[in-house]
């Protein structure tokens, strides 16, 4: 396998996880978004401007953003249900590595 079919192969590998993240945000907010409408969220103003940060740090990629806004998420308040996988999600998200020196290397095997 030349080293372009094993970087393709990376960056394929990488573009369907990240494709299962956007997936996967997309419901936790909508998630949130009818938990509040139904009357099962119940969050502060500050809590709403800390989820709107935090969801546009996850799309940004900040992990410096990532983290303040999840801090502050938790501590404006309690945190449960799809509040809490918005920030599950957050947190993994932030913890990724986007080096491509382990995929290319399980590749060759």
């Amino acid at each position: 396998m030349t080293a372009e079919e094993m970087t393709n192969r990376a960056l394929q590998h990488l573009d369907k996880h990240l494709r299962a993240y956007e997936a996967s945000l997309n419901q936790t907010i909508a998630d949130i978004e009818s938990d509040y409408d139904q009357g099962y969220l119940d969050v502060t103003e500050a809590q709403w401007q800390d989820i709107i940060v935090l969801a546009g740090g996850i799309v940004q990629a900040n992990t410096r953003m990532i983290h303040e806004a999840s801090e502050c998420v938790r501590t404006d308040g309690e945190v449960s249900g799809s509040l809490l996988n918005l920030l599950e999600l957050a947190n993994h998200f932030a913890t990724l590595d986007f080096s491509m020196k382990p995929s290319i290397k399980q590749e060759a095997f």
